[in-house]
C-alpha cells in the first residue's frame, strides 16, 4: 500500500501556491502516484479562504485555476467527523485530525504547532504527525 497523507493548509500553500523547494519531493511523489494525499471540501474551503487574505489576495478565478490545476493530485473524501476523542485547540484544524484518523494508517504533514503537539495521541491511532514528507531510504 502506498503511503497515505493528509496535508494541512500550510503544506498546501507550499505545494500549490509558493511551489516551495521544501516540498519538491512530496510534489513529485504526488505526480507519480507514489503517495496518496487525502483532502476534503472543508480542508479546501480553509485553503481557499486563506488565499483570499493578505498577502495572497487571490481572486475567485485565480483560486479556481489553482484547484483545477492540482485537484487531480488529491483523493477527495468526506470525513465522517469521528476523531476518537482527540480535540485540537484550534477548531479550524480539527478537520485534519478527523480525516487523518479516518484514513489511518497515514501521516499528517503539518507545520501547525496545535497539530504537532498531538503527535503522541495521534500515533496511538496510527497517525504519524510530520513536519515534512521525507524520502523513504532503503
Amino acid at each position: 500500500m502506498k503511503p497515505r497523507v493528509v496535508l494541512d493548509t500550510n503544506i498546501l500553500l507550499d505545494l500549490f501556491y509558493f511551489k516551495d523547494k521544501s516540498v519538491v519531493y512530496l510534489y513529485e511523489c504526488l505526480k507519480t502516484e507514489q503517495v496518496q494525499a487525502f483532502t476534503c471540501e472543508l480542508i479546501w474551503a480553509e485553503f481557499t479562504e486563506v488565499l483570499t487574505r493578505k498577502p495572497f489576495n487571490q481572486s475567485k478565478s485565480e483560486i479556481d485555476l489553482i484547484r483545477s490545476s492540482y485537484q487531480h493530485l488529491l483523493t477527495w473524501q468526506a470525513p465522517q467527523r469521528n476523531n476518537a476523542g482527540i480535540k485540537c485547540r484550534d477548531l479550524d484544524d480539527q478537520i485534519f485530525i478527523e480525516l487523518s484518523v479516518e484514513i489511518a494508517p497515514c501521516s499528517l504533514i503539518t507545520k501547525d504547532k496545535d497539530l504537532l503537539v498531538l503527535q503522541k495521541k495521534l500515533q496511538k491511532l496510527q497517525v504519524q504527525v510530520l513536519k515534512e514528507f521525507q524520502p523513504k531510504i532503503s
